[in-house]
């Protein structure tokens, strides 16, 4: 499926909805858990708030605020032929691209994210509007050719960015600095943005942002390293130990690779992604650690990834989407275990016709660094 696939795909859903007017709305403030409309609409990731515009004929108009970032539009996607318009109020210039009509007929994504002070004037402007987050994310429940391109670009960056904190992490450097050093370096390769998650500490209770503390001896480091090309993110978890690894916390390590070994195995087309945390879950009851598989221990084994769409969620219990091929999702059984803490263990895979294939060339293994 390309970006115009899926056009085609809103599209039909529209005339199914019988709704003339999509609006897409995003208020510019991105983050790995928020999806985005205005993406998946345009293929477009804006600096500010801004809407894509999809009009029942196929007509697509991409506002953008502030107005001078609209050529951004046209440059990002080049033989799309998405029109950009740039506004310094975006309601106001939803309104302009519009003529001052409103359509009989108009669904909105993206309207329950949205700040107040942008969807109070939203409300008031289209009061007849129907929720259409469901249209919209539905039909990019799997990824465009384009998307998996760019995650596949966006996991070499991040393994790139993995094997630059194994040679500069050492014993003294604080958390924030390692953490500034590896966003640096990533974005040097090409990253247009990162999400990133690394602490250390001898027996970590999560994973967390950086703090300031201190590397020491002993410290397990958790990364857990989110870089984005054209604004489609990719994930790796990963383990380091500051000196030599315990054979205890080898043993545990290599436990949790296997659950997610076992949950990539699972993953096929037809089964249900709910089938797929069992699997992990159930590597880890085997051996004792039940009661650890549950919240407040741990409350999914990976996640779709954005920033467009989330489809098709978490790997939870809970969550019965079918998978098929092209869907992109992370498998990370990220685990707290009582004798070594959290570890951190997971790849990005895509949806084959067979199964679920890691994007990355190297899978997870305990790594050290020396004291």
């Amino acid at each position: 499926m390309n970006f115009q696939d899926r056009l085609a795909d809103i599209l039909w859903r529209m005339q199914e909805a019988r709704l003339d007017l999509v609006i897409g709305l995003h208020d510019g403030a991105h983050f790995i858990e928020k999806p985005n409309p205005v993406m998946v609409l345009s293929g477009f990731k804006s600096l500010g708030a801004a809407a894509s515009v999809l009009h029942a004929d196929g007509r697509l108009t991409t506002i953008v605020t502030p107005a001078w970032d609209a050529e951004r539009v046209g440059d990002a996607n080049a033989g799309i032929g998405i029109g950009a318009v740039g506004a310094d109020d975006i309601v106001a210039g939803i309104q302009d691209a519009l003529g001052g009509a409103v359509p009989m007929s108009t669904g909105i994504a993206g309207f329950r994210v949205l700040p107040s002070r942008i969807a109070d004037r939203i409300a008031a402007a289209f009061p007849n509007a129907v929720a259409a987050d469901k249209l919209v994310f539905d039909a990019a429940r799997t990824k465009t050719i384009e998307e998996i391109a760019d995650a596949r670009a966006a996991a070499r960056i991040a393994e790139r960015g993995y094997h630059h904190l194994l040679a500069v992490a050492r014993p003294g450097m604080s958390e924030d600095d390692l953490a500034v050093e590896l966003k640096w370096h990533m974005k040097s390769l090409g990253a247009d943005d990162n999400f990133l998650l690394l602490c250390a500490s001898p027996h970590n209770r999560a994973v967390q942002p950086s703090n300031g503390r201190k590397l020491q001896t002993g410290d397990i480091i958790l990364a857990e390293i989110t870089p984005s090309v054209n604004g489609q993110l990719t994930q790796i978890c990963r383990t380091v130990v500051v000196g030599k690894p315990s054979d205890e916390l080898a043993r545990k390590y290599a436990l949790v690779v296997h659950a997610m070994d076992r949950g990539i195995e699972a993953a096929k087309p037809g089964v249900a992604m709910g089938q797929v945390c069992r699997a992990i879950n159930a590597v880890l009851e085997a051996q004792g650690y039940g009661e650890y598989c549950h919240p407040p221990h741990i409350r999914r084994r990976g996640h779709g990834l954005g920033f467009g769409s989330m489809r098709p969620g978490d790997v939870a219990l809970d969550n019965m989407t079918v998978l098929e091929p092209d869907m992109l999702f992370m498998i990370h059984p990220n685990q707290y275990l009582p004798e070594t803490g959290y570890l951190l263990c997971g790849e990005p895979v895509v949806m084959t016709q067979h199964g679920a294939e890691p994007i990355t060339t190297e899978k997870a293994a305990l790594a050290s660094i020396a004291a």
